[in-house]
C-alpha cells in the first residue's frame, strides 16, 4: 500500500533489471520486450525505488513518492512477464532500494547486468565527458576514491544489499560480453530463468544499443593496472558467488 493507504491497482512488475550502469541494460530491456510473453515498461528507467516520500518533479531523483499504485500503472497486466530496467538501483547513492524492492515485490526476478569493470569505468567516464559533467583528465577522475567510477564496478558490493534482503535466489547475472558474443544462448538462459519459452529468438536480439565511442583518449597502462587492482578482490568474490568465470574480463 502507498503512503495514503491505497491498495495498488494494475500489475506490479515481476522482473527488474537492477543494474549496472553502462553494462548493456538498454539492450536487455529491448531484447526482453521482443519476447511475446514479455512486456517491458514503455519508459526504460522508472527509478521507482529511488527517492523520498515527498519528491520533486524530477524523474532522475526517483519516483518512490508516487506510490505503488502509480508504479503498477506502468505495466501491462495481461503480460506473463512485465518489467523495467533502472541501472541506478545498484548505485551506491541509493542504499534504500533493496529493502523497498524486497518489501513490495519479493517474488520478482532480478537481472544484474555486468561487464569487465575496467571497461565499465572507462565507459562511464566517457559518457560523463560527452555530457560535460566530467572535466577532469582520465587518471584524476578514474582513480578518484570518492567517485563512482570504481564503486559502481565493484559488483558484488553493489549486489550485497539485495542478497542481505533475501533476494539472492531471485538474481540472474548477465555479462555484457556474453550478450555481445553469444546472444542466443545468453537470452535462452535468461528466458528459462523467467519461466517463458526459451526457444524464442528474434534477429533484432543481435542489435546493439547505446554503442557510442567509449575510449577517453590514451589511457595509460599504469591507470589500467591500478583500476584492475581496485576491482580484483570484488571480481573474484563475484565469481565465487555466481559460479561464472567471466573469461573475457581483464580482472
Amino acid at each position: 500500500m502507498d503512503a495514503r493507504g491505497t491498495a495498488p491497482v494494475g500489475a506490479l512488475p515481476n522482473v527488474v533489471i537492477i543494474g549496472a550502469m553502462k553494462c548493456g541494460t538498454t539492450s536487455l530491456h529491448r531484447y526482453l520486450d521482443l519476447h511475446p510473453d514479455v512486456a517491458m515498461s514503455r519508459r526504460k528507467e522508472l527509478n521507482f525505488f529511488v527517492g523520498c516520500a515527498d519528491g520533486e518533479l524530477d524523474w532522475a531523483r526517483g519516483n518512490w513518492w508516487r506510490g505503488p499504485a502509480w508504479y503498477a500503472t506502468q505495466f501491462d497486466a495481461t503480460a506473463a512477464v512485465r518489467g523495467e530496467a533502472s541501472p541506478g538501483y545498484t548505485s551506491p547513492s541509493h542504499p534504500e532500494v533493496a529493502g523497498r524492492l524486497a518489501a513490495l515485490i519479493p517474488d520478482a526476478r532480478l537481472v544484474y547486468a555486468v561487464r569487465d569493470p575496467v571497461d565499465r569505468a572507462v565507459s562511464q567516464y566517457s559518457h560523463h565527458r560527452r555530457e560535460g559533467a566530467e572535466t577532469r583528465e582520465p587518471e584524476e577522475a578514474l582513480l578518484d576514491p570518492g567517485s563512482q567510477y570504481v564503486a559502481r564496478g565493484r559488483y558484488l558490493e553493489r549486489l550485497s544489499p539485495f542478497l542481505s534482503a533475501g533476494l539472492g535466489d531471485r538474481v540472474t547475472v548477465v555479462a555484457q560480453e556474453q550478450l555481445r558474443d553469444r546472444p542466443r544462448p545468453t537470452m535462452r538462459r535468461l528466458f528459462s530463468c523467467l519461466g517463458i519459452d526459451d526457444d524464442y529468438w528474434s534477429p533484432a536480439m543481435e542489435e546493439r544499443r547505446n554503442t557510442a565511442p567509449e575510449q577517453p583518449g590514451d589511457l595509460s597502462g599504469r591507470v589500467r593496472d591500478r583500476l584492475r587492482e581496485a576491482f580484483r578482490d570484488d571480481a573474484q568474490r563475484l565469481r565465487d558467488v555466481t559460479g561464472e568465470d567471466f573469461p573475457e574480463w581483464s580482472v
